[in-house]
């Protein structure tokens, strides 16, 4: 009789078993959106990302070591574009057969080209630590900010010290009038040209030329008119002002590639502004590297002024935003979307992972919860400006950055030469708008 009692015992705990065991099958299921939930996390898995920032191919491998060290079931190769390669390394591993896991995009092109490539994002933890989250016209989260980065007037901190002397305050230049009248007093210091403005196509088109959007709290409202047909630039203020401030910028009685504004002066313009022989040029922070700086010199921004009344939010911020995110491939397994998930979300919380994007890689973090600060003078800048609320969008994120310097860029460099009347100049991009 015990025997057939522990019988009866043992098929009822079965049942039980076979009754609970699905149901916590289908919980798990339901339970979120995270690919991880459907995949074994200790099986191996092979996850190839590709980096558009080719400067930090190095720093970003050795990432993939650490990371590795932390999931050892999760390898992670690395392919990196070449610095000035304008071909998306994406495409060069997707055309030779490879599928990409990870994928570094400007935000233009993840929103039109690769549109279709990326998973939502818009579940993931790391959303509520970030205002910078990349969305598509739906609201989705589609990519991960990588990289914050800004541009405007680059300066040497000592030189403008100099001129004005004190401290100098980057903020307090919020008209044209005051721009010129600091080029003035930079000039009575003992420089003879200020300014030192390289005109590369890609910087004065790209750049420059797309800051006017940010007069339109949401760029994409005036993309909608230029677009249209219904915005008329030559009566725009905002438009003209830019152009004003760049006749200033590269007149022969400041700049000193005046004569001739569009040699290839690059590096040497960087040289000049990092030694302290002129004071200001346009670029963004990732011209750091390229002033060649002595020892000790300090660098910052300044805005650009479009106009001369102080209160316009043009004339006080800087633009800023991610000019570069991640998108999780579709067409990736389960299995090595979820082991992407790990990988960015080790960039926002694991300790190893903030130490590289912002010690190791010098970039700026989106996260709030990473606690580093860039030491590269013209990155602790723009982190002060953000924490200041002195920044607008970055506006080269709302038009196509790779091909404005073969399109618009060559138009501007004529008006720079003044082979080309404003005019002209502003009925070209117009016709560009309305036919891209």
């Amino acid at each position: 009789m015990d025997k057939i009692k522990k019988i009866v015992s043992f098929i009822k705990k079965a049942s039980i078993v076979g009754v609970v065991a699905p149901m916590a099958l289908s919980l798990t299921a339901c339970g979120g959106s995270s690919t991880a939930n459907s995949t074994d996390a200790n099986a191996p898995v092979n996850i190839i990302v590709a980096n558009a920032k080719g400067e930090i191919d190095a720093q970003f491998k050795q990432a993939a070591v650490d990371f590795t060290k932390k999931y050892p079931n999760i390898h992670v190769e690395v392919d990196s574009a070449a610095v000035g390669d304008t071909l998306n390394v994406y495409d060069k591993l997707t055309a030779s057969g490879k599928t990409v896991t990870l994928s570094m995009f400007d935000p233009y092109t993840a929103l039109n080209k690769y549109k279709n490539v990326g998973i939502d994002l818009s579940n993931q933890k790391w959303t509520a630590d970030t205002t910078y989250a990349l969305k598509d016209s739906s609201g989705k989260v589609v990519g991960f900010p990588f990289a914050v980065e800004g541009m405007g007037l680059v300066y040497n901190q000592a030189v403008l010290d100099k001129a004005v002397g004190g401290s100098f305050d980057p903020f307090s230049i919020n008209t044209q009038d005051k721009l010129k009248a600091l080029l003035d007093q930079i000039k009575a210091s003992g420089v003879q040209y200020p300014v030192a403005y390289q005109t590369e196509a890609w910087s004065v088109g790209n750049h420059y030329s797309s800051l006017f959007l940010d007069q339109a709290s949401d760029p994409n409202t005036l993309l909608a008119s230029l677009k249209a047909g219904t915005l008329d630039l030559t009566k725009n203020d905002a438009w003209n002002g830019y152009y004003n401030t760049l006749d200033l910028l590269t007149s022969k009685n400041y700049n000193k590639y005046g004569d001739r504004p569009l040699g290839q002066y690059y590096d040497l313009a960087h040289v000049t502004v990092g030694k302290g022989q002129s004071a200001i040029l346009f670029n963004g922070d990732w011209a750091f590297d390229s002033l060649h700086a002595v020892a000790g010199s300090n660098f910052g921004f300044m805005p650009v002024p479009v106009d001369n009344n102080p209160d316009n939010p043009l004339n006080n911020k800087l633009a800023v935003g991610p000019t570069q995110v991640f998108v999780i491939n579709k067409k990736a397994s389960a299995a090595q979307q979820a082991a992407a998930e790990k990988f960015l979300d080790w960039f926002v919380y694991d300790p190893a992972g903030q130490d590289f994007v912002v010690n190791k890689a010098q970039v700026i973090s989106a996260f709030k919860s990473n606690p580093n600060k860039v030491t590269n003078p013209l990155g602790v800048a723009l982190s002060n400006a953000i924490q200041l609320g002195k920044t607008m969008p970055f506006s080269t994120n709302y038009i196509n950055a790779s091909d404005w310097p073969t399109t618009v860029g060559p138009e501007v460099q004529k008006y720079i030469a003044k082979q080309e009347t404003r005019d002209q100049l502003a009925k070209y991009l117009e016709n560009y708008f309305q036919t891209h």
